[in-house]
């Protein structure tokens, strides 16, 4: 089974759980939402490896129109479930978010990829991605992507249960932090680690300018678990001084998830 099948049969089997994860009080659903409010243009989103559609549908509610595409019958099949019952006018589709050209789905505002690059072990294959999200990008449009970060898996041990570390088969992982590279393997499903000082230099060879680039999670990721069921107050602070440091580079390791928002380079535009 290679890489896109293995994600694919994870999320046709978990896609209920995949929109879970961001049910209630989540700090990486807050902090995004800031930065999307910041920096989304127009009204047209598409969003591709939207997975079941939580974005898609707090978009839809703030008026955007919203298009998503997914890799994953299951996702996108229960996406459709959450349109309805939310009351917002989605289209959905299934689709390799490597190749859209199929689907003809034309220009857009902004292009969301907070998902594709997670699973793809080869920059080939994510350069790909992004050259797709290019393609349906308008020319001062916004582009958003997310990886999972290197240190995501430390994060996991430590904030759930860190002695199960000892346990770990995957131990090549810090094998690649002491390297400072990235690493690709099994883990929840087909997975990429991204060492963060790969980002920009990724996004400038595709043609991108940088936004921002900040931690999804701020500085929770190590106690995500308690701070997202935590006392209102409490969130509050760690949510407000998350949003200060998030965008500083020494401290994108607290966070599970690292957001790029570019456009395109001005010579691009033309």
């Amino acid at each position: 089974m290679d890489e896109s099948e293995i994600v694919k049969k994870n999320y046709d089997e978990n896609a209920a759980l995949e929109w879970g994860r961001l049910e209630g009080f989540h700090f990486e659903f807050e902090i995004t939402k800031r930065y999307l409010q910041k920096y989304l243009r127009g009204k047209t989103v598409l969003d591709i490896g939207g997975g079941p559609g939580r974005y898609s549908v707090w978009l839809a509610k703030q008026g955007y129109e919203v298009t998503l595409v997914d890799l994953s019958e299951g996702n996108v099949a229960l996406a459709r479930e959450k349109f309805r019952e939310y009351g917002v006018n989605v289209a959905a589709h299934v689709c390799d978010a490597r190749e859209l050209s199929a689907l003809r789905l034309g220009k857009f505002d902004n292009v969301l990829l907070m998902g594709p690059l997670y699973h793809l072990s080869a920059e080939s294959d994510r350069a790909q991605c992004v050259l797709e999200a290019r393609r349906h990008l308008r020319a001062d449009g916004s582009l958003f992507a997310s990886f999972i970060t290197i240190t995501a898996g430390l994060n996991f041990y430590l904030d759930e249960c860190p002695e199960k570390l000892v346990d770990e088969p995957a131990m090549d992982l810090f094998d690649r932090m002491e390297r400072d590279e990235s690493w690709s393997g099994m883990a929840f499903t087909q997975a990429t680690f991204i060492n963060s000082v790969e980002v920009l230099p990724f996004f400038e060879k595709l043609g991108f300018e940088k936004l921002a680039l900040f931690g999804q999670e701020g500085l929770t990721g190590t106690r995500l678990s308690y701070l997202n069921h935590a006392p209102e107050p409490v969130r509050e602070k760690y949510l407000e001084i998350s949003l200060r440091l998030c965008e500083n580079p020494k401290y994108f390791a607290y966070s599970n998830h690292l957001m790029y928002i570019g456009r395109q380079k001005r010579e691009m535009r033309q």
